[in-house]
């Protein structure tokens, strides 16, 4: 596919569809699901994403783990300024005062853009606000994923500012996140 001309919604969409059906275990469907709206660079530039990132709970141990990162410049800038290894970031389930948990109680997308609320309490506010300055990322969404394995989110982080994320924005996020729980199912 060239990169020269964009793919309408549908199509970006339907070709996520299939690039989350190709993995055949589930480190490569994880890192599908965070790298894949980056394989057309221009529609992921036109949505000013610049990192997504899979998150799932952990029923065992309490815990919303990380699970993984896309490779973007955005990443490997947030990933630079860390103060902990991405993987050892865990957010205790419920924890009040950290969107993640809250969204996946409440079951409904949250936005913010201060990332201390996406470490709390596993990091510092300052830790947490390098990270985001590391990433040049001005606001992130998370979305429930329901009925995905033991429950889990997505965080859609921007380059852009909140006033910024419209409809399509949106719209884009609540599909892609359907996608990912039918390919988590599967």
């Amino acid at each position: 596919m060239s990169h020269a001309e964009p793919q309408t919604e549908v199509t970006y969409l339907r070709s996520l569809k299939t690039l989350l059906q190709i993995p055949k275990n589930d480190k490569a469907l994880f890192q599908a699901i965070v790298n894949a709206p980056f394989h057309d660079i221009v529609q992921a530039t036109r949505y000013d994403l610049g990192i997504v990132v899979l998150l799932l709970v952990n029923k065992k141990a309490g815990t919303i783990d990380r699970i993984a990162l896309s490779k973007t410049p955005q990443a490997e800038g947030a990933v630079k300024m860390s103060e902990k290894p991405f993987h050892t970031i865990k957010i205790p389930v419920g924890h009040a005062g950290n969107i993640i948990a809250e969204t996946i109680a409440a079951n409904k997308p949250r936005q913010t853009d201060d990332w201390q609320y996406l470490f709390a309490p596993a990091m510092s506010v300052q830790a947490a606000h390098f990270n985001q300055a590391g990433a040049g990322i001005e606001c992130s969404y998370v979305y429930p994923l329901t009925g995905a394995r033991s429950g889990g989110a997505l965080i859609f982080s921007y380059y852009q500012p909140v006033d910024n994320i419209h409809e399509p924005h949106k719209h884009f996020m609540q599909h892609y996140c359907d996608l990912v729980v039918q390919a988590l199912r599967g």
